[in-house]
C-alpha cells in the first residue's frame, strides 16, 4: 500500500471513529427523567435519579449498596433507578448527560460533590433530593451516623413500600461499610 492510500486510511478510520463517538452521545437528562418517570407511573413506584461521575469512589460506593444482596432489593422493589453522569474529567466529558448538572443546580445542588441523588413520583413531582444535611449540604452516600440518619428520613419520605424494620436494615447495612 503506497504512503498515501495509508494515509488516506488512517483519515477515513478516524473519521469513522469520530463519527461513531459522536452518535453515542448519553440521552438529555430531561429524556432520562420522563423515562424513569413513566416506568414508576406503570410500576407504582416513586424514581430514585443518581448523579454521579466515573472517577466517583462514593458513587461506586453508593451503587455497591443499591446492587448487595443485602439491601439492594428493597431500593429496586421501591423505586425505578437511573444515573445520570456530570462533573467528568475535561478527557470524558462525552460521559455526561446533557442538562444533568442544571437539574441539580435546580434542585439546590449547585456546587455539590458528587454523588447527588433526586427523588420523584410518578408524576415527575420532586419529593426530595440528597441536599438534606443541615445547611441544606449533600448527603452523597451515607457514611456518617448523622448522614444515615438523614438519609433514613429521605426513605421514610420517598419510599412508603420500605417498612420500619427494612431501613434499620439499610441503616445497618450502612454502619457497617467502613
Amino acid at each position: 500500500m503506497k504512503p498515501t492510500h495509508r494515509l488516506s486510511a488512517a483519515i477515513v478510520l478516524l473519521i469513522a471513529f469520530a463519527l461513531s463517538i459522536a452518535g453515542q452521545s448519553k440521552p438529555a437528562a430531561n429524556e432520562v427523567l420522563a423515562k424513569a418517570v413513566q416506568a414508576a407511573k406503570t410500576e407504582q413506584k416513586n424514581v430514585l435519579i443518581i448523579f454521579g461521575a466515573s472517577w466517583c469512589s462514593w458513587c461506586k460506593r453508593l451503587d455497591t449498596m443499591l446492587a448487595s444482596p443485602e439491601v439492594g432489593k428493597l431500593f429496586h422493589d421501591s423505586f425505578v433507578i437511573e444515573h445520570m453522569t456530570i462533573q467528568e474529567s475535561k478527557d470524558k466529558l462525552h460521559l455526561e448527560n446533557p442538562g444533568a448538572q442544571e437539574m441539580v443546580d435546580n434542585a439546590g445542588g449547585k456546587g455539590s460533590g458528587v454523588p447527588v441523588y433526586l427523588f420523584f413520583d410518578g408524576a415527575g413531582n420532586r419529593l426530595a433530593t440528597s441536599m438534606a444535611m443541615p445547611g441544606d449540604k449533600n448527603i452523597g452516600h451515607p457514611a456518617t451516623p448523622e448522614e444515615i440518619k438523614v438519609f433514613d428520613g429521605l426513605l421514610i419520605k420517598t419510599a412508603p413500600r420500605i417498612t420500619a424494620s427494612q431501613r434499620q436494615q439499610i441503616s445497618d447495612y450502612l454502619s457497617k461499610q467502613k
